[in-house]
C-alpha cells in the first residue's frame, strides 16, 4: 500500500478557503455600486473550484503527486492566459458580450485561485521544512517511537529491542523492524525526531512509519522470488536486499532464514546509504550472537 501523505487534502482545504476572497470582494463592489450581486458567476466559480477541491480531497497519492498537480495547473493556466491574450489581440469585440465576459471572468478567477492556493501550500511547506544541518552520525536518537506487536514477549525480545534501539541515530539509521516467524515482533524508529524534519518533504512522519510497517512481508516475498529465480546457479539464498531510492534506502537483512527472522531497516539520508548498510550488517551480527547463532562474519570465515 502506498504512502498516504495529506498534501492533497491540505491543498483542497486551502482552495476552498480561497473562495471567500473573490465572493466577498464582488459582494462589496456590488454593494458600493448599488448593483445586484451576480449569483450565476459566483455559482460557476464555487462549482468549478469545489469540483477540483473534491477531486484533490479524494485523490490517492499513488495517482497524483504535488509536483504533477502543480505542473498541470500551471500549464493549463499558462495556456488559458496565452489563448485569452491572443483572442483579445486578434479578434475585435470577441469578449464584449455579457455572457462571454462573465465566462472569461469566472474562468480567470478559478485559475487564479488554483495557482494562488498552490503557491500558499508550497510556501507553507517550504517554511516548515527549511534546510537544517544534518546531525553527526554519532548523534543518538532523542525521540524514539517503539511499537510492540502481538508476538512480542519481554523475556525473549526486550534485549533485542534495546539492541536495535541503541543503534538508531539521527545521522544514519532511522527505522528498524524485527520479524520472527515471518511476523513483525517490534519496531523502533526516530521518524518524529526534529532533526529529521527536513527529510520528510510532503510525507508526514506517521504516514511514512505506517508504510514501512507494511513493507516486511512484501520485501520477504520479493526475496523468495529472487531465490527461486537464481536457484539453478547453486550460490545459496539471498541474505540481504538493499533498495537504494532517491532519498535514502530500505534494507532487508536475513537474521535466520529457517525461523523467519529478519530485519527491515531504513535511512532517509541518501549520503549515508553505504554507512547505514554496514551498520545494519553489524546489527544483524550482534542479533545473531544474542540469539545464539554464529555471526555472519564467522560463517563466511568458515567457508
Amino acid at each position: 500500500m502506498p504512502l498516504t501523505p495529506s498534501w492533497t487534502r491540505k491543498l483542497a482545504a486551502i482552495l476552498v478557503g480561497s473562495l471567500v476572497v473573490p465572493i466577498a470582494v464582488e459582494f462589496l463592489l456590488a454593494l458600493i455600486k448599488g448593483e445586484s450581486y451576480n449569483l450565476s458567476r459566483a455559482a460557476t466559480v464555487v462549482g468549478v473550484v469545489g469540483l477540483i477541491s473534491l477531486v484533490l480531497y479524494l485523490s490517492r497519492p499513488s495517482m497524483v503527486t504535488f509536483r504533477l498537480s502543480m505542473a498541470v495547473f500551471l500549464l493549463a493556466a499558462g495556456i488559458m492566459l496565452a489563448l485569452y491574450g491572443f483572442l483579445i489581440a486578434s479578434v475585435d469585440g470577441m469578449f464584449n458580450g455579457r455572457v462571454a465576459h462573465a465566462a472569461v471572468g469566472a474562468v480567470s478567477v478559478c485559475f487564479g485561485l488554483i495557482v494562488g492556493s498552490i503557491g500558499v501550500y508550497a510556501f507553507g511547506d517550504a517554511w516548515r521544512h527549511q534546510p537544517v544541518t544534518v546531525p553527526d552520525q554519532a548523534t543518538p536518537a532523542r525521540s524514539v517511537n517503539v511499537k510492540r506487536f502481538a508476538t512480542y514477549r519481554p523475556e525473549a525480545h526486550q534485549n533485542l529491542a534495546e539492541l536495535c534501539r541503541s543503534r538508531l541515530s539521527a545521522g544514519d539509521l532511522h527505522y528498524v523492524a524485527y520479524y520472527a516467524g515471518h511476523d513483525c515482533v517490534f519496531r523502533v524508529d526516530m521518524l518524529d525526531d526534529p532533526a529529521l524534519g527536513s527529510f520528510h518533504g510532503l510525507v508526514e512522519s506517521h504516514a511514512r512509519r505506517e508504510a514501512y510497517d507494511r513493507q516486511g512481508p512484501a520485501v520477504e516475498a520479493a526475496l523468495e522470488s529472487f531465490n527461486r529465480t537464481f536457484s539453478d546457479l547453486d550460490v545459496g539464498v539471498l541474505i540481504r536486499l538493499v533498495l537504494d531510492v532517491e532519498r535514502g534506502a530500505v534494507y532487508y537483512f536475513t537474521v535466520d532464514r529457517d525461523t523467519g527472522r529478519y530485519l527491515v531497516a531504513v535511512t532517509l539520508d541518501q549520503e549515508q546509504v553505504h554507512r547505514t548498510d554496514a551498520k545494519v550488517a553489524k546489527l544483524v551480527d550482534d542479533l545473531r550472537h544474542t540469539l545464539g547463532f554464529p555471526r555472519m562474519t564467522e560463517l563466511e570465515r568458515r567457508r
